[in-house]
């Protein structure tokens, strides 16, 4: 098993298959809302550098994301060691029950595939992984890119990095909701 598929694992909860409207949370409504926010900055003529500097929208935003991760992790935890035994039941969907692929390596060294059903705690540990490193994702691409931002002068550029960075900022916003309507609502309905 490579090290780079370990590394990458938290992304894996976008390689779920089979659950019903998932690639309207995870892609659809982030696109539209960054969209829209583009929008909302168009319409407001805002300098787009003017954004980067201090106490505006991506350093204030940046802040806010920062704190996320413990509070991820610490969700993560809860998770993993729930004692209820409806949580490890297979989730069931209009498309039958939800998979995701798995790769590993034999005793003899031999790598596999493994198709693997999705359980409610499966899910819930996938997406909160997925919340946690694609926050710290973030916060990275955001460190990382300041240096650069402040030597680009082309509009275009920084309209490519505001709207990256308004997609994982919103993917990462929908996705936490959407986690919370599970934890608070779903995972106590039987069905």
């Amino acid at each position: 098993m490579s090290i780079l598929y370990q590394l990458l694992r938290p992304f894996g909860y976008l390689t779920i298959k089979g659950v019903r409207g998932k690639p309207i949370y995870d892609w659809l409504i982030p696109f539209v809302l960054s969209a829209l926010s583009m929008g909302y900055f168009q319409i407001l003529n805002v300098d787009i550098k003017s954004l980067f500097s201090d106490g505006n929208f991506i350093k204030n935003t940046v802040s806010f994301v920062s704190i996320l991760p413990g509070f991820y992790i610490a969700a993560l935890a809860a998770i993993a060691t729930f004692n209820r035994k409806e949580i490890d039941f297979p989730l069931t969907s209009d498309n039958g029950t939800p998979y995701v692929y798995v790769k590993g390596v034999k005793e003899n060294g031999i790598p596999y595939t493994t198709r693997e059903k999705i359980t409610r705690r499966i899910f819930l540990c996938m997406l909160f992984a997925f919340l946690t490193a694609e926050s710290i994702l973030l916060i990275m691409l955001n460190n990382f890119s300041l240096p650069l931002i402040a030597t680009i002068h082309s509009t275009l550029y920084l309209n490519i990095y505001l709207f990256t960075f308004l997609i994982i900022l919103w993917q990462l916003f929908v996705t936490t909701f959407f986690g919370l309507y599970y934890l608070g609502e779903r995972i106590h309905s039987n069905n």
